[in-house]
């Protein structure tokens, strides 16, 4: 599967990654997974940022949701984040940061996978061509 259609998902709730990565898959996106926002630093690192998108919760072991918005911003640049909370007051200060410009969309939990696939799949998050490294 090319860069343009794996996005990286991160939340701390296992059966959340699993049942983000299964929905993406069967719509034929790829998915890499992590827990952390130290896993979600490494992968986006080791990879260069070359995914799609982002699928963020902001409520997880350190560094949390908002530091990895904030690397992503300093980073990756142009890679789009959903952010997935349960925290209606953790996505308020990711509103209100100067790296929420990478945020294309937040959605409270309970998910709606199917919506948040379509997003994804739109013009919102898939690109037509690789994401490139601004470094």
């Amino acid at each position: 599967m090319p860069p343009e259609h794996r996005i990286l998902i991160v939340d701390d709730e296992p059966s959340v990654r699993w049942l983000l990565a299964i929905a993406f898959d069967r719509q034929g996106i790829e998915s890499d997974v992590a827990e952390s926002g130290k896993e979600a630093v490494a992968l986006l690192t080791r990879t260069r940022c070359r995914y799609c998108c982002v699928v963020l919760d902001l409520n997880i072991p350190p560094p949390d949701g908002i530091e990895v918005a904030k690397f992503i911003h300093q980073q990756c640049r142009d890679l789009p984040v959903v952010v997935v909370s349960g925290r209606s007051d953790l996505a308020e200060r990711l509103k209100s940061a100067e790296f929420g410009s990478v945020v294309r969309r937040i959605v409270m939990k309970p998910v709606d996978t199917s919506s948040l696939v379509r997003y994804v799949h739109s013009e919102h998050c898939i690109r037509e061509g690789p994401a490139e490294n601004p470094q």
